[in-house]
């Protein structure tokens, strides 16, 4: 019923229907929020430390059983194999073929044996994480009847910006000695940046994650800088609007900040400044954001209480699972 083969590259017709595929399943799923591949992935090769192998899964159109009938690409699956044989699983099916048994039929066939020699399913990952986004049902589903366990979990928050719900929103004001730079777009100059990520409190695979996606990302930053013109926080965002719940809604992608400088409140600073943007500077021949959106770790106390006290409520959670053993830590994002 399924044909597929692992691949380092995509190219030709395989590479035209997934990026298809991957634009079909964003449009369809930003509402709910579930996850997204990025095109760019799709495109991708592996890099220093990074193994990448693509699956294109083929099926019969329509999922005719006659022969005749054309393969065409209805899911597709992304590994990226780190240190440790560690692999991160991406993973999308056309929205044409839901619900239809293909993923179960995909993960019988495949298996789930990562302690093989030559790792599972001869690709060397020897553990697989993956993150399901806004408690998807068809992840719960298919992760109780393998067995695959979860290993952590982030929160999905929203914060109304306008309307009859939202709380006031003022202009913050920093403490004494800190000056908050004005939103400027994220471009190929990102040192101070990466100067920040490295001095701050996350895990080294968060910090080589946001690294990556902060040097290929697009959105607004703002920074903070102390007297000397030292970056010591920053928050990275969107202005751009996309639905969420019938709304106009623009997400905070990560707001970090040098380890020295935390308990001075310039954690709710940065964060008021940047939902302060979204409502009131959309780009041209757009309307501003109704809802700021970001997603958080729950055991991140701080964290948690500063967006709460800034207006922020919980509306979904996501769940990171595992299958197989790796030293490395659960991952932390948000």
């Amino acid at each position: 019923m399924i044909s597929y083969s692992w691949t380092p590259q995509l190219e030709g017709d395989d590479l035209d229907q997934v990026l298809a595929l991957v634009t079909a399943a964003s449009e369809y799923d930003d509402e709910a929020g579930f996850a997204q591949i990025d095109p760019a992935d799709v495109a991708s090769v592996g890099t220093t430390g990074i193994r990448v192998l693509h699956l294109p899964i083929r099926a019969r159109r329509d999922l005719n059983p006659i022969d005749d009938v054309p393969l065409v690409v209805v899911a597709y699956l992304r590994l990226a194999i780190g240190a440790g044989g560690l692999a991160a699983v991406s993973y999308v099916v056309h929205p044409d073929y839901r619900s239809r048994g293909l993923t179960t039929l995909l993960v019988e066939q495949l298996g789930l044996d990562v302690d093989a020699a030559e790792g599972w399913d001869r690709t060397g990952a020897s553990a697989l994480r993956c993150w399901a986004y806004s408690t998807h049902p068809a992840a719960e589903r298919l992760t109780r009847r393998f067995g695959v366990g979860a290993i952590a979990e982030q929160w999905g928050l929203a914060r109304p910006l306008s309307g009859p719900f939202a709380l006031p929103l003022e202009a913050p004001v920093p403490s004494a000695g800190i000056t908050l730079g004005a939103p400027r777009a994220l471009g190929a100059d990102i040192e101070d940046l990466v100067r920040v990520l490295d001095s701050a409190s996350v895990p080294q695979a968060h910090r080589d994650r946001l690294t990556s996606d902060l040097r290929r990302g697009t959105g607004v930053i703002i920074d903070a800088r102390d007297e000397t013109g030292t970056v010591l926080g920053f928050v990275w965002y969107s202005t751009t609007t996309t639905i969420h719940l019938e709304l106009r809604a623009a997400p905070v992608f990560a707001l970090i900040l040098d380890t020295a400088a935390t308990g001075r409140g310039l954690g709710s600073t940065l964060l008021a400044a940047a939902m302060i943007d979204q409502r009131d500077n959309p780009p041209a021949g757009e309307r501003g954001a109704q809802v700021s959106l970001l997603r958080i770790n729950p055991e991140d106390q701080a964290a948690v209480r500063m967006c709460r006290l800034l207006g922020y409520e919980q509306e979904d959670s996501d769940t990171c699972y595992q299958v197989g053993h790796t030293d490395q830590p659960a991952p932390v994002l948000g």
